[in-house]
């Protein structure tokens, strides 16, 4: 019997793996007792090198996510286009391999990514996060 998994579920799979790896920035309104603005942390930890690829594809999913604002206020989204890359490089030949159907797909996100970095276009990040999301949803729900 094959089990189907709910998109909410690889995402929440996603969430927890970025937890774990990646650039996280924190950013708070806080302010520290003199009144002055609390420090803003960065941690950066690598992306992963290998995994199932449910695992990478929700790392994909996240950070193609993230990506959009990134782009819009002009930070980091260069540094999160080469994880997103990076990524898809060790993810690659496993969509290949496992569902050979959806690489021009995802081929096509992450091309949308690149655009949306080089050119200034949030629109296009926005456009590859919609269709690697809806790629691995359909993933997910034939098994």
């Amino acid at each position: 019997m094959s089990r189907t998994v709910p998109a909410a579920a690889v995402v929440l799979a996603g969430l927890l793996v970025v937890a774990g790896c990646g650039d996280t920035t924190v950013v708070s309104d806080a302010t520290t007792p003199d009144g002055s603005p609390a420090p803003t942390v960065t941690v950066t930890i690598p992306i992963p090198v290998e995994g199932t690829l449910d695992e990478l594809l929700a790392v994909l999913v996240v950070d193609m996510a993230a990506l959009p604002e990134r782009v819009v206020e002009n930070e980091g989204d260069e540094e999160l286009l080469e994880r997103i890359e990076a990524t898809w490089a060790i993810a690659e030949d496993l969509v290949e391999e496992q569902h050979p159907g959806a690489l021009f797909g995802f081929q096509q996100a992450v091309d949308l990514s690149r655009t949306a970095v080089e050119r200034r276009r949030p629109a296009d990040a926005s456009k590859g996060a919609k269709l690697a999301d809806e790629l691995v949803a359909n993933l997910a729900a034939t098994g």
